[in-house]
């Protein structure tokens, strides 16, 4: 059931990417001639034209499901800012987390004040915020060497990239504990919500690919005197595109935090008061 749903949210995001392609090609005249050299003609009435159209369409089913597989991949490029707002409920669950992690400090204790200790100083989320490094002007002036050394400077600094595996094994601690001691319902919630995420984080990150593909195709298709203004929009268009992506990863990671720390805390209650 879960490979059947994992599958429809592949072609789900694939299609989407690739209907948006199509949406690109179009108004710059390419579709046309991809139509032209590469469909097969409605006048043929040969065999091997359905053979040739049987097949494009299978590799094009394989396409959809591929591609929407690659944006799942490629959507951990989210990870950073995700990994802020888990601390963020962390923090904001601290007093009763402390016990439950006392209690499995053998597996989760070094994890858990390994991300607590990143993230008590201000200047460090701030500076390893995936949203900051985006918007900030010195990664997008990639032509200057002096602005280009300063944002890889400024990456390199950021400890963020560093907690990837605190985090995620602090993440399957919280899922497992869930899974093996909670009932069926509550975990239906859970796969729920984790599904809409991993979704939307798949289409924000189709959403980022064009709007940047626009940004690279814009200055080849207009005269160069438009070139500057042309590169403006396109970075208000980008921005707003990143704007976009980061609000719909993080708004549905928030509600699965809030799912994933409700039924540890239920889950956790529970077994306390059973003992």
């Amino acid at each position: 059931m879960q490979f059947i749903r994992r599958f429809a949210d592949y072609g789900l995001t694939g299609g989407f990417f690739l209907i948006c392609q199509l949406v690109v090609l179009w108004p710059f005249g390419y579709w046309s001639t991809i139509v032209a050299q590469h469909l097969p003609s409605q006048t043929d009435t040969s065999l091997v034209g359905p053979i040739i159209t049987g097949f494009a369409g299978a590799l094009g089913v394989i396409a959809v499901f591929v591609v929407g597989l690659l944006l799942d991949l490629l959507a951990s490029y989210f990870r950073p800012a995700e990994m802020r707002e888990f601390a963020r409920h962390l923090s904001r669950n601290s007093d009763w987390l402390i016990n439950l992690v006392e209690a499995h400090k053998v597996y989760c204790a070094t994890d858990y004040e390994t991300i607590q200790r990143a993230f008590r100083d201000a200047s460090i989320t701030r500076q390893g915020d995936l949203l900051y490094s985006v918007l900030d002007y010195n990664g997008l002036m990639f032509w200057n060497p002096e602005r280009r050394k300063r944002y890889v400077s400024a990456i390199k600094r950021s400890r963020l990239w560093a907690l990837g595996g605190p985090y995620q094994r602090l993440w399957s601690f919280f899922t497992s504990y869930i899974v093996v001691l909670s009932g069926s319902a509550q975990l239906t919630l859970l796969v729920d919500q984790y599904s809409l995420w991993r979704t939307a984080r798949a289409l924000a990150t189709a959403l980022l690919l064009i709007f940047v593909e626009i940004m690279l195709l814009l200055p080849f298709l207009a005269p160069p005197a438009s070139h500057v203004g042309l590169y403006f929009l396109a970075w208000l268009v980008t921005m707003a595109a990143t704007a976009l992506s980061m609000y719909m990863t993080l708004g549905t990671y928030s509600r699965l935090c809030f799912t994933l720390f409700s039924l540890v805390y239920v889950t956790y209650d529970k077994q306390a008061g059973a003992h």
